[in-house]
C-alpha cells in the first residue's frame, strides 16, 4: 500500500513539474509581439464645384377679411389660381407641396382704443407652398406668373444640383490624390519611400447646399432674374502608407 502511495505521489510530482516546464517556456511565446511597421499619415483635401440646375422657391397667399370664412374663401381662390398657374408652366404636382397654413385674428392697435386694448378686427389667412423647379432658367418667369396669379408672398429660393452624389465623388478622388501628393512630399523630405497602403478613410461634405437669396425686383417688361451662382463640395481623406529606408 505505502509503495503504491508513493508511486502515485511521483507521478504527481512528475506531472506538476513538465506542466511548470511546459508554461516557462509558453511565456517567451507569448510574449513575442511582430515589430511594428513604420508609417507614414497623410491627410489631404478636395472639392468639386457646379452651377445648380434645380430651384426651390417658397411662396404663398396672404388673405385677410372681417370673418375667418371669407378670408379662407377669399385664400383658396388666389391659391387655387397660383397652384393653376405652375401646373400650367410645366411643374409637375410631385414637385409641389404645400409647407404652411394658417388662420389667425387681426388685432387693432391699443392706442387707438380708448381702455388701451387691442381688439378683434378681422382675420387673416396664410397658405405656402414649396415648389421645386427642375429648368432653373424658368424660375424667372415662372415667379411673374404666379405673382400675376395672386401669390403675394415669397419668402425665399434656395438652389441644388440634381446630381449631387457625382459632384462628392470628384471630391472625395481629389481629396485622395491631395493625400498621396502630401505623403510623396513628406517621404521624400525624410528619406523614406512609401509602400503599400495601410489604410485609407474619406469623407464629402454632406451638409445641406447652401441658400441663396434671389434678387426678385418686379419689372415692366422684364422677368424677375434669378441667379443660382455656383455651388462646391469639399471632402477631406486620410491615407496611411508603410514606409521604409531609400
Amino acid at each position: 500500500m505505502r509503495n503504491s502511495m508513493a508511486r502515485t505521489a511521483g507521478i504527481i510530482r512528475t506531472t506538476i513539474l513538465a506542466s511548470t516546464m511546459m508554461a516557462a517556456l509558453a511565456v517567451p511565446a507569448f510574449a513575442q509581439t511582430a515589430p511594428a511597421v513604420p508609417v507614414l499619415t497623410a491627410s489631404g483635401d478636395g472639392s468639386a464645384s457646379a452651377a445648380p440646375d434645380i430651384a426651390i422657391v417658397t411662396l404663398g397667399v396672404v388673405a385677410e377679411a372681417a370673418n375667418a370664412k371669407d378670408a379662407l374663401a377669399s385664400n383658396a381662390t388666389d391659391m387655387t389660381a397660383v397652384i393653376k398657374a405652375i401646373t400650367d408652366a410645366g411643374i409637375a404636382t410631385r414637385d409641389i407641396a404645400t409647407s404652411g397654413l394658417s388662420v389667425e385674428p387681426v388685432y387693432s392697435e391699443p392706442s387707438n382704443d380708448a381702455g388701451g386694448r387691442s381688439q378683434i378686427t378681422g382675420y387673416r389667412v396664410i397658405n405656402q407652398v414649396t415648389v421645386k423647379i427642375r429648368n432653373l432658367a424658368s424660375s424667372g418667369p415662372l415667379l411673374d406668373k404666379v405673382v400675376t396669379a395672386g401669390a403675394n408672398r415669397v419668402t425665399g429660393i434656395s438652389f441644388e444640383i440634381d446630381k449631387a452624389e457625382a459632384l462628392r465623388d470628384a471630391a472625395i478622388k481629389a481629396a485622395i490624390g491631395d493625400a498621396r501628393r502630401k505623403a510623396e512630399l513628406m517621404a521624400e523630405a525624410a528619406g523614406v519611400k512609401l509602400g503599400p497602403i495601410q489604410s485609407v478613410s474619406a469623407f464629402g461634405n454632406n451638409a445641406p447646399p447652401p441658400v441663396f437669396r434671389a434678387q426678385m425686383a418686379m419689372k415692366a417688361a422684364d422677368s424677375t432674374p434669378v441667379m443660382g451662382g455656383e455651388q462646391e463640395i469639399t471632402a477631406n481623406a486620410t491615407v496611411v502608407y508603410a514606409i521604409a529606408p531609400r
